[in-house]
């Protein structure tokens, strides 16, 4: 029953995927990362554009306050991550969690198997 639940908790995708990493060349992985780097600087900017359009219709417009330039949206955003803990979805710490949910349902399986007996 243990090999069937551990099978189920951590999947050969991610071992997969590990040992796809591995067997790549170092050209290959420079252009995964330069790829992830491009696609989360693109995010940055469009999420950037997303608050400044909304603050100067929304802040400025009705509030009265000053329009935000590019740039200073930006900064909001990365204001605004670090004030409010943006860090609690982070795919480290979603790995984390799962991490841990994983050796609880293994302890859980263990006791129960024990009790069992």
């Amino acid at each position: 029953m243990t090999t069937e639940v551990e099978g189920m908790f951590h999947g050969d995708a991610m071992h997969s995927r590990a040992e796809k990493w591995r067997k790549m060349s170092a050209g290959k992985k420079a252009l995964v990362v330069a790829g992830w780097m491009a696609a989360a600087l693109v995010g940055l900017a469009l999420i950037g554009l997303l608050i400044m359009l909304l603050w100067n219709r929304v802040m400025a417009g009705i509030l009265g306050l000053p329009a935000l330039g590019f740039p200073d949206a930006i900064c909001l955003f990365i204001l605004l991550r670090i004030c409010l803990g943006g860090r609690g979805s982070s795919f480290i710490g979603r790995m984390r969690m799962r991490r841990a949910m994983r050796e609880r349902m293994a302890r859980r399986m263990k006791e129960e198997e024990a009790h069992a007996e």
